[in-house]
């Protein structure tokens, strides 16, 4: 039995789906369990044996509930109450993921599907037909470990091994702690007077050191107060520097004006020689 088209809703809580054989009932568990990312094909050997006959491309979409529980969603990057988890198959053995029409590898699914705590390869999330003997062969610690994945026990199967490993080291250390114990109290003594030895040591050296910041203090006063006497001595000698160098100035616009005054007789005179030239030549051409 396969779909054209179907659109199957599914409510919280326990879903039935019942009908007769032939119905397609395995069908819809098969497309689940594809669009969860499952090669398992149940009847087919093939992945593309599950399109439809006459079609050259067959595709699952899972409509999941992202809405806020608690506080929070259970994918919190995707702010949006409904994910679509879409798996594409083509007749010539190329298939693809996409979630919210956008391309996805198998571990994004995966991710997506554990914030879900859905392990699609767990026979108790899972379980088509012919699985059932598979399931009852399993050993008691398997099928277990497949009830904590499904009801999410795992990470707490785990904190308590974990914990179990802990306290061994713990009491494995006691025991290396209370011989370690031991020989500490027949050094502690040992340790003491080393400690006493240190403590006179240390007031020594912290006597040194008082005396050698007094020694730095008293040479830096003086150093001090020889950088002031030079430092009055510089600025009495920039002021007379100054002074000489305003007499400096003020003597050389003096030169600069008499320069001018100069520049200027000196063309009032070429200026009246010329006059007096011109006057020379104009009386003499006169009868």
């Amino acid at each position: 039995m396969s779909y054209e088209y179907a659109r199957i809703p599914l409510k919280p809580g326990v879903n039935l789906i019942c009908g007769p054989n032939g119905a397609g009932k395995s069908s819809i568990l098969l497309g689940i369990s594809v669009a969860f990312g499952q090669s398992y094909t149940e009847r087919s050997k093939k992945l593309s044996d599950l399109i439809r006959r006459g079609k050259d491309i067959g595709r699952v979409t899972l409509v999941l509930d992202n809405s806020i529980r608690e506080g929070r969603r259970p994918v919190r990057r995707i702010r949006k109450d409904q994910i679509y988890l879409t798996r594409v198959l083509r007749r010539d053995g190329k298939y693809w993921f996409e979630i919210d029409n956008a391309h996805a590898t198998r571990a994004e699914v995966l991710r997506l599907l554990s914030r879900f705590n859905v392990d699609p390869d767990n026979m108790l999330i899972i379980m088509h037909q012919d699985m059932a003997e598979q399931f009852v062969v399993l050993s008691p610690q398997e099928k277990l470990k497949l009830v904590e994945s499904a009801a999410g026990l795992e990470p707490y199967r785990r904190n308590v091994l974990e914990a179990k490993r802990k306290l061994s080291r713990i009491v494995s250390q006691e025991e290396s702690l209370s011989k370690m114990l031991e020989s500490a109290a027949q050094t502690l003594n040992y340790w003491r007077e080393q400690y006493d030895r240190y403590q006179q040591k240390k007031q020594l050296m912290l006597k040194r050191r008082f005396l050698e910041r007094e020694l730095a203090w008293a040479e830096a006063a003086s150093r001090e107060a020889a950088v002031s006497d030079l430092e009055k001595r510089i600025s009495k000698r920039r002021e007379e520097f100054e002074k000489i160098e305003n007499k400096i100035k003020t003597s050389e616009a003096k030169v600069h004006q008499l320069q001018e005054e100069a520049r200027n007789v000196k063309e009032t005179w070429e200026r009246l020689f010329e006059e007096r030239l011109l006057l020379e030549k104009r009386d003499a051409g006169r009868p």
